[in-house]
């Protein structure tokens, strides 16, 4: 089953400069947080949080990554051919709807696969039931997320049913975190309490008074996001699924216990230099009206680009080692920015839309800050058709 197209539209001169060593740093910085008996999943799901999917496993495939975790089966079936000996597990649910071939590819190449329903495990083994392979089949529980998985007594009825099913093998439990990135963290330990209750009951959690069972020893039980692992040790278990904190960045960096290092820089050309009399208004809308005779740069992204509309007189783009604020509107393919104070402009010259300094006022944060959004939405919005470069 072939996912990958044959051709694909890349423009050269918008630049995505991935740091390799910066990656692979932020990789053994949480590596070290972590028992060294624990698997690290790294979350590439997304295209890479926007960086680029492919790019991104084939730097951290020189790392220390026990599996990488994506959003469906067709970005599993995109990264299969590089991904080496790490095993891809999948993060959106095989139901009764999901294409027979989807399964069967999964199968076939050992992909990790959530199922949260009895019908979903019947379907799986038809979809099997001529064929040799094995679907590695992973249970999410329900604990206060509100979102994909089964509650406890569901997934208690899954856990027996499974067995029954030549063509599935249980490979791991696991919850979601929804607050494990807040600084009060009460409502995440109810979360893992919950958790660990119904992995004690399934013998699933190993304590002096309930051994793990001798038939879930291979079963990986795993709850922790970055957040999770950060601020809650406890919460490791066999397995933590790093996302965000892979690619330098938190939720809330204030609360960062280790020092992560941005992987990505964002540039794009000056295209044209454009000089408005003080008084003469700029873009649709005339939003913004010259206080002086200023020197406009034009650069070649927009909302087309993910780079949006509300930025618009509001953020800034470095020229150099300098800040040169957006003026007017920001339109589909074109933004504005002023550099009147910087004599040395020019066109051809390269800006950078996003910085990989945290404290930069075109940083990842700064933009999130300025959306009224996080981190990951400003990444995963990264135009797709920028050139990715590897350093």
């Amino acid at each position: 089953m072939q996912f990958q197209t044959s051709s694909q539209f890349v423009r050269p001169d918008q630049k995505v400069h991935i740091y390799s060593q910066a990656l692979l740093g932020n990789l053994k910085a949480v590596r070290d947080l972590c028992r060294p008996e624990t698997k690290l999943c790294a979350v590439i799901k997304s295209n890479g949080y926007g960086h680029g999917i492919r790019e991104i496993v084939n730097i951290l495939r020189q790392g220390s990554a026990d599996f990488f975790a994506v959003a469906n089966a067709y970005e599993a079936a995109f990264i299969a051919d590089i991904a080496g000996q790490i095993k891809i597990l999948i993060l959106e649910p095989i139901h009764t709807a999901s294409d027979s071939r989807t399964i069967r590819l999964c199968a076939e190449e050992g992909f990790h696969c959530p199922v949260f329903d009895i019908e979903a495990l019947k379907y799986v083994q038809d979809c099997l039931k001529t064929s040799p392979d094995v679907l590695n089949v992973h249970i999410k529980v329900e604990t206060g997320m509100g979102r994909c998985g089964v509650d406890a007594d569901r997934a208690a009825e899954l856990l027996k049913k499974i067995r029954s099913f030549p063509n599935v093998r249980l490979a791991g439990v696991y919850t979601h975190f929804t607050t494990a990135a807040e600084k009060n963290l009460a409502y995440a330990q109810q979360q893992l309490e919950n958790f660990k209750k119904f992995l004690s009951t399934q013998s699933l959690l190993a304590c002096p008074l309930r051994p793990r069972s001798e038939t879930s020893k291979d079963v990986i039980i795993h709850a922790a996001n970055s957040a999770a692992m950060l601020n809650m040790p406890d919460a490791h278990f066999d397995m933590v699924r790093c996302g965000i904190a892979l690619f330098g960045w938190a939720e809330y960096p204030d609360m960062l216990k280790i020092k992560l290092t941005p992987a990505m820089k964002f540039e794009v050309p000056i295209v044209q230099l454009n000089r408005y009399k003080q008084g003469q208004t700029v873009g649709y809308g005339r939003t913004f009206t010259a206080w002086r005779d200023t020197i406009g740069a034009i650069v070649p992204i927009g909302y087309a680009d993910n780079y949006w509309r509300l930025y618009s007189n509001n953020a800034f783009m470095k020229v150099g080692n300098t800040f040169a604020q957006v003026i007017g509107r920001v339109s589909m393919d074109k933004t504005i920015i002023d550099v009147t104070d910087i004599p040395d402009a020019s066109v051809g010259q390269f800006v950078t839309v996003i910085d990989n300094d945290p404290q930069s006022m075109c940083s990842v944060y700064r933009l999130a800050e300025m959306a009224d959004t996080i981190c990951h939405e400003v990444l995963t919005s990264l135009p797709p058709r920028a050139l990715r470069i590897i350093h």
